[in-house]
């Protein structure tokens, strides 16, 4: 991302690298459109061996037995962010949230793009670390209004919630102090928070499967890091903390199956810079009608399939434990837009309104690219 960072200092630069959090760059590329999706699901970044068998075709999700005990959200960066917000925004049925490299909920307000940058992330000062101003007062003012209003879930639910952060000490696109302001903002609704912010990474994903080290700033934005001289699993941290002990990883061939999926059914069009397809893994117990759990998996900017392949899809490292410990996974995915649709041409989440340029509800229920997420997550869980 240093590419990125020079590129930031660039006032005109700015509102094209919003939400770089949790980015990508370069890499696979595909179409959008439905069937090259689909190929590109197929052309994966490790060995076959190690990746679920994935569907020649695009499929309808399906609903599945989940437990409404087990529904989590996890995202990295932009996805981070919007994690936040669903769960927020949702906490009557996510039971958890794990966020990477994320900031506190309604962090950019009501100011747009520029005021997203300056002081939530995204934006790579000369000094090499990301701009930052605290906005947790109004984040929290804002979110207790909301709460009161019923335009969000109970504020109250939070409470006892078990959620996992983390934050690399290097991170030069999002501040560690934003990720400081948001264990504060969790902790003040009672929430059980374990805060992984030691690690000497840059902005990205941690998971044994990355291909990046730990303090490599670039594309795809999926780091590895070590802790005790062994690889660190930042995933079986955070899925331990939801469900407690779990059954092994599968370091091998998964049984489960990953799928693209159609997202216009939900109402995933360029409108809101979503693509029209996304991914899902299903383990086999669950796809025979066996109670399983749930996570929404939230890419970053620049981190989509029409850029990246499913590079994000296969080294986030969820799919292996997921197969074991049954869990379905949907992964939805963004495209890049540009006017006269949004302006996002990184493919991030909507975290700051630009959905149909401008969406001042982004980040309540009613939020135009949240309400086709929750759309999902409903389809899957049963959920009314």
């Amino acid at each position: 991302m240093r590419t990125m960072a020079s590129g930031l200092r660039l006032a005109s630069a700015a509102v094209l690298v919003i939400g770089l959090a949790g980015c990508g760059g370069g890499g696979d590329s595909a179409s959008t459109d439905a069937a090259a999706t689909a190929k590109a699901l197929a052309a994966t970044g490790s060995p076959p061996a190690d990746s679920a068998s994935v569907a020649s075709g695009i499929v309808k999700l399906q609903r599945y037995q989940i437990d409404p005990t087990k529904v989590f959200v996890a995202g990295i960066s932009s996805g981070g962010f919007s994690a936040v917000q669903m769960h927020v925004a949702h906490s009557s049925t996510f039971k958890g949230a794990a966020v990477y490299a994320g900031g506190v909920y309604w962090c950019a307000g009501a100011g747009g793009a520029a005021t997203a940058l300056a002081n939530c992330g995204g934006l790579t000062l000369p000094s090499n670390q990301a701009s930052y101003n605290s906005t947790l007062t109004a984040s929290e003012a804002y979110l207790d209004a909301q709460s009161s209003l019923g335009t969000i879930d109970p504020a109250t639910n939070l409470r006892g919630q078990p959620v996992y952060l983390w934050s690399g000490t290097q991170d030069e696109v999002v501040n560690p102090l934003e990720m400081a302001d948001l264990n504060s903002e969790y902790q003040r609704y009672g929430a059980n928070v374990h805060f992984d912010n030691t690690f000497p990474a840059e902005h990205g994903w941690e998971s044994p499967d990355g291909e990046l080290a730990c303090g490599t700033l670039g594309s795809p934005y999926m780091v590895r890091c070590s802790a005790n001289g062994a690889v660190y699993d930042s995933v079986k941290t955070w899925l331990t903390m939801f469900l407690g002990p779990l059954e092994p990883r599968n370091d091998g061939k998964l049984s489960g199956t990953l799928s693209a999926f159609d997202q216009t059914e939900f109402g995933a069009s360029p409108n809101i810079s979503m693509s029209s397809t996304g991914s899902v893994f299903v383990p086999k117990a669950c796809a025979h009608g066996d109670t399983c759990g749930f996570v929404l998996a939230l890419h970053g900017c620049l981190q989509e399939a029409s850029l990246i392949g499913n590079r994000w899809v296969t080294e986030a490292g969820i799919n292996e434990w997921a197969d074991t410990n049954k869990l379905v996974v949907v992964y939805p995915d963004t495209i890049a837009s540009s006017a006269p649709g949004p302006t996002n041409p990184n493919a991030c989440f909507d975290w700051w309104g630009y959905s149909n340029q401008y969406d001042p509800n982004y980040a309540l229920k009613s939020g135009l690219q949240m309400s086709v997420l929750y759309a999902m997550v409903q389809r899957v869980t049963g959920r009314p």
